[in-house]
């Protein structure tokens, strides 16, 4: 079934929450705040994150870590998010240990990452974990983005 992004962007996806392959990484992406708040509502993306807690990765981009505190994955856990939404997490998950520098922040198989382009660097950092080294620095190269993760 087709969906339009909040850009009005159509993507059709080939699977749904409900009929997918088995997962090894599950990235969760960020959002606007105000469709975040819409996402964090939604108890059956809630429950499908927390029943996926024990695959390889479980990982945010931006403020999709708002959605990831949600679930209580976070509890007591590390994180960052984008620059802009420190702050809702810090206050509104007082279980989290917000990380205010850094790009990309792992905590057991949680993966959080700031903005944009530290999401560019969390994906980096996952095919240096999944792949190698070797491979990381290759794509980094391809895509002319230096690698950091501080």
């Amino acid at each position: 079934m087709p969906i339009k992004t909040h850009s009005e962007i159509r993507v059709e996806p080939d699977y749904t929450i409900d009929n997918h392959p088995d997962l090894d990484i599950l990235i969760i992406p960020g959002a606007p705040l105000r469709a975040v708040q819409s996402i964090i509502k939604n108890k059956k993306i809630k429950d499908w994150i927390i029943k996926h807690k024990n695959i390889e990765y479980t990982c945010s981009v931006c403020s999709g870590a708002i959605i990831l505190g949600e679930t209580g994955l976070l509890n007591g856990k590390k994180a960052t998010t984008h620059h802009l939404a420190l702050k809702v997490l810090q206050e509104n998950y007082p279980d989290i240990q917000v990380v205010f520098e850094g790009k990309v922040i792992q905590d057991s198989n949680l993966i959080t990452s700031g903005g944009v382009s530290s999401g560019i660097n969390m994906g980096l950092y996952l095919v240096e974990k999944t792949i190698g080294k070797t491979a990381s620095e290759r794509t980094a190269t391809t895509i002319e983005f230096e690698y950091t993760l501080h």
